[in-house]
């Protein structure tokens, strides 16, 4: 079972994402919160296996959740049409993949394929 930690700023965008989670068989959410500071508070105690990280709040502090949990995988999630251009961050331990508009429940059994 895969536990997921979602953060995103959208109340009704953060409780889809948390149900797709809860629907989906092999995955557990670990938790859904706001913000990143939220997320750091708690991620000791949450100890996901996968971030899922909304782009429009996703700066370098989401790279700390990665420094704190480097095991997990911390997926930057948009709806554009067009990826964000990342700047490679050289202190991230944690890989780092973005994900455009895509068949969600597809998109979550792809992260552990």
């Amino acid at each position: 079972m895969k536990r997921v930690l979602v953060v995103e700023p959208h109340p009704h965008v953060l409780t889809a994402l948390a149900e797709l989670v809860e629907e989906e068989p092999g995955y557990e959410l670990a938790g859904a919160v706001a913000t990143i500071t939220e997320a750091m508070s708690q991620i000791s105690d949450l100890t996901p296996d996968i971030i899922l990280v909304d782009t429009d709040t996703a700066t370098q502090e989401s790279h700390r959740l990665g420094e704190l949990l480097p095991m997990a995988l911390l997926v930057h999630l948009s709806a554009a049409t067009e990826p964000h251009k990342e700047r490679p961050d050289s202190s991230a331990k944690t890989p780092s993949i973005s994900i455009l508009k895509t068949d969600a429940p597809e998109f979550l059994r792809s992260l552990t394929a």
